[in-house]
């Protein structure tokens, strides 16, 4: 299914939830639907589908919380800086299941998010991502974006596995860092 459609049906729901404004650590999670094109030879939802649904319930929790307007008022760019992603179960063709999203945390310069993907009873995707936000000055600070939310603008503990995965960002950075050619540009965030 085009995910125009699963956006503008996101949209409409953004619409009628519009006087329920959530703060940035509160949970929103979406209904969704394994379409046969969504699913791939191996009769489930293809790994890179997991990607792109992603994209509408964080525009719905941008939505949720006031974010949405407030970026397109400041001309700030909410940019995913990394995720991975976990698979556990997997989602077969028609089947029903929903995204949830939550903040777990911000440091200086990221937010960090959590996706689960549920049926009732199963668990079949876990994703974590990393997240900032860019105004004309460079890096918006996590916590200005969590207090216009309404949010606290100081940090829930960032999980344990938060920070492991942090560890292994820096890890990697640094090794790509090193095995650039003398002279490439680099535009990481």
């Amino acid at each position: 299914m085009n995910l125009y459609f699963r956006l503008l049906l996101m949209l409409l729901r953004l619409w009628r939830t519009r006087g329920a404004r959530l703060t940035i650590t509160d949970e929103v999670s979406l209904p969704f639907r394994a379409w046969p094109l969504d699913c791939d030879a191996n009769l489930h939802l293809t790994n890179g589908r997991y990607f792109s649904l992603m994209d509408p319930v964080r525009i719905y929790h941008l939505g949720r919380t006031g974010l949405l307007r407030e970026l397109l008022r400041r001309r700030w760019q909410p940019v995913l800086n990394a995720v991975e992603i976990t698979f556990i179960r997997p989602l077969a063709p028609l089947q029903r299941f929903s995204i949830s999203l939550r903040v777990l945390g911000w440091d200086e310069k990221y937010l960090y998010l959590e996706h689960r993907f549920e049926s009732p009873g199963t668990l079949h995707a876990v994703s974590l991502g990393r997240a900032a936000f860019l105004g004309r000055d460079g890096v918006v600070a996590p916590s200005v974006v969590a207090a216009l939310a309404g949010g606290p603008q100081k940090s829930p503990p960032l999980p344990e596995a938060i920070r492991a995965w942090q560890r292994l960002l820096e890890d990697k950075r640094d090794h790509f860092r090193d095995s650039v050619p003398v002279g490439a540009a680099s535009t990481a965030v």
